[in-house]
């Protein structure tokens, strides 16, 4: 069983350079648009959230919408997605 504790507990340690760790869930917005008519390419634009602190924007093409969704282990029947309006 893993053992939690307060920062008051462990912050001597961490100043002393004890190595801690702590779990902050990620949050990632994905913007997806497809390069054109004739393509089934869509470009990406990932943002990885801690709270109100963006830490990478990345981009990513992949070579259709099902590659996106296999991507993300996403089902295409879940209610997720909205349109942007630009």
């Amino acid at each position: 069983m893993k053992e939690v504790y307060s920062y008051q507990e462990i912050s001597t340690d961490i100043s002393q350079g004890e190595n801690v760790a702590f779990t902050f869930h990620p949050i990632v917005h994905v913007a997806l648009v497809r390069k054109s008519l004739e393509s089934q390419a869509i470009t990406a634009t990932i943002e990885v959230y801690i709270g109100d602190e963006c830490f990478g924007i990345f981009e990513q093409e992949y070579v259709s919408i099902q590659a996106v969704l296999n991507a993300f282990d996403l089902p295409d029947h879940v209610e997720l997605f909205e349109i942007v309006e630009e």
